[in-house]
């Protein structure tokens, strides 16, 4: 019984491979000659890449940082950080420092949204209610 399983696993697998088995032929036409000289080819990505027209492919061009338009040294901007720190209107989301908004108020105090989710868990649990028969 065992050598008939595997003469069939062979055999199997024998025609099984015989599909993958194909030649792999590609019809591509490659032209041999050109009218355009070297010379000419080089003159025009010269000219291309003087006028900005030439991609640089994938690569990731990087550029000088943009000049900023303040007058202060750095000196000065790490001196009204520190004293910005130091009054409390520093805020720490992350590892990022954010000077804090003082004009912003809260919009509703603490008893309101207290109210508020108060009155939306007495919804839910009558829509809950509603909808058990469902």
């Amino acid at each position: 019984m065992n050598t008939k399983q595997i003469i069939a696993a062979a055999a199997i697998a024998l025609v099984g491979s015989a599909a993958f088995a194909q030649e792999a032929v590609q019809n591509i036409e490659i032209p041999t000659s050109s009218n355009v000289q070297r010379a000419d080819v080089k003159a025009e990505v010269l000219r291309a890449r003087a006028a900005g027209e030439l991609s640089n492919g994938e690569a990731v061009v990087v550029s000088a940082p943009a000049k900023s338009s303040t007058t202060l040294t750095r000196a000065a901007v790490r001196d009204e950080f520190l004293q910005a720190r130091a009054a409390g209107k520093v805020v720490y989301v992350g590892d990022v420092a954010q000077y804090a908004n003082d004009t912003a108020a809260p919009v509703r105090t603490r008893e309101e949204v207290k109210a508020e989710a108060r009155a939306f868990a007495r919804l839910n649990q009558t829509a809950n209610v509603q909808t058990a028969g469902y």
